[in-house]
C-alpha cells in the first residue's frame, strides 16, 4: 500500500539555516534506507521543496503505522510536523472509476 509522508517545518527549524537541525536532517538522509528496510518499507521516491520547507516521501508499506515509526526513528518529528496519508496511483483511480456502477 502506498503512503505519502509530508514533513513541514518553518524557517526557525530549517536544516539549511539552523545547525542543530542540519545534523538531524543529515541523520535522516543517511539513515532513511536502513530504517525503511528494517520496517518493511520501500521508499519509492523522496523530494524536498526547500523554499516551502516541505519534505515528501512516497513509501510502499504494509500500513501507516510503520511509516509513522520511520518518521520517529529518523527524528523527522523533532523538527517537522509529519502527516502520513494513504495514496493510490492515477491508474488505480481510473480502474476504480471504470468499475464503479452509477
Amino acid at each position: 500500500m502506498l503512503h505519502m509522508l509530508v514533513a513541514r517545518h518553518g524557517p526557525q527549524t530549517c536544516a539549511a539555516v539552523v545547525p542543530e537541525f542540519k545534523d538531524k536532517a543529515l541523520f535522516a538522509l543517511k539513515g532513511r534506507d536502513k530504517v525503511a528496510k528494517k520496517l518493511g518499507i520501500t521508499i519509492q521516491g523522496a523530494w524536498a521543496n526547500m523554499p516551502a520547507h516541505i519534505i515528501y516521501f512516497v513509501c510502499d508499506a504494509p500500513n501507516a503505522h510503520v511509516v509513522n515509526q520511520m518518521a520517529v526513528e529518523l527524528q523527522l518529528m523533532d523538527w517537522n510536523t509529519v502527516t502520513v496519508s494513504p495514496i493510490i496511483t492515477f491508474g488505480e483511480v481510473q480502474s476504480r472509476l471504470q468499475k464503479r456502477k452509477r
